[in-house]
This record gives structure tokens, C-alpha cells and sequence, in this order.
């Protein structure tokens, strides 16, 4: 595993880190390596979000057609149980 220093980091972003890894109920170093791994695969997943959002908004448009569609023949079959 390949190893990182950093240097020059203010007293407040380290409160910081060390605020957000107890909040996690994480070590600041394993709050950290978590972070960069998220930073670092970010672009690896944009495409894929981006596609399921493209899904998920066709499927809300397929469902209300459904729905409508149902709703149609529940009354179409009312109808003609009335008439009856």
C-alpha cells in the first residue's frame, strides 16, 4: 500500500477531520483513506448515477401510462356492470 504525508494542514481542518471520524465512529486515518477512496472513485460512477436517473425517470413515466391504462379498464369494466 503506498503511503501519504500531508503537510500544512490548519488546526481547524484537522478539528474538523477528527470531528467528522468520530462521527463515523472511524480513526482519523481510516476517515481519511475513505474519503480519498470515495474522491478518487467518483468519476467512476458519475455515467452510471446518470443512467440510473435516466431509468428511474422512464420507469416513473411507464408507471403513471400503466396506471392510467388500469384505471381505464377498471372503469370500462364498471361500466359494463352497470349496464348490465
Amino acid at each position: 500500500m503506498a503511503e501519504l504525508k500531508v503537510r500544512d494542514l490548519s488546526e481547524q481542518d484537522l478539528a474538523g477531520i477528527e470531528f467528522s471520524a468520530k462521527r463515523a465512529h472511524l480513526s482519523r486515518e481510516a476517515y481519511l483513506r475513505e474519503l480519498i477512496h470515495h474522491d478518487a472513485t467518483d468519476h467512476l460512477l458519475s455515467g452510471d448515477v446518470s443512467d440510473l436517473r435516466e431509468l428511474t425517470r422512464q420507469m416513473a413515466i411507464i408507471i403513471e401510462q400503466n396506471t392510467k391504462a388500469y384505471l381505464d379498464f377498471v372503469d370500462a369494466v364498471r361500466r359494463l356492470s352497470s349496464e348490465n
